[in-house]
């Protein structure tokens, strides 16, 4: 290989590096029912649920989106906001599908909660009919 060559590459590989490292850089993270509690009065959080499900308990003040439809104008501008998305159960992947269109649409601050909303009324937290 040439030396030209050689430096080409080297300058593809470390381009891609680069801009790999910080499309890593805002991992959607997990999150327990007792740690959003504790943080929920400067969080976004984001019901991905049925709305009959919604209906019948979510976390008091959560919004209701639709884990497969979510379009910028539904989250908030300010990209650094957290945002927490949650589903029914651990069974239910809608949630961190969601969190991760959101990581796309460039929000830096992303947790789902795995746990769902079943979770959370098992670690005996408030919700809302």
């Amino acid at each position: 290989m040439d030396r030209i060559t050689t430096n080409l590459l080297a300058t593809l590989f470390a381009a891609f590096t680069i801009t790999h490292s910080a499309i890593g850089q805002a991992d959607v993270k997990d999150i327990t029912p007792q740690k959003l509690s504790a943080q929920i009065a400067h969080t976004v959080v984001i019901d991905v649920n049925e709305a009959d499900n919604y209906t019948f308990a979510h976390i008091p003040g959560a919004k209701l989106l639709a884990y497969d439809a979510i379009k910028p104008e539904d989250l908030p501008a300010d990209k650094s906001i957290p945002l927490v998305f949650y589903c029914w159960s651990p069974e239910c992947p809608a949630a961190d599908m969601a969190a991760k269109t959101a990581v796309s649409l460039g929000h830096t601050d992303v947790a789902y909660m795995p746990a769902g909303i079943t979770g959370w009324q098992d670690a005996g937290l408030p919700t809302e009919p």
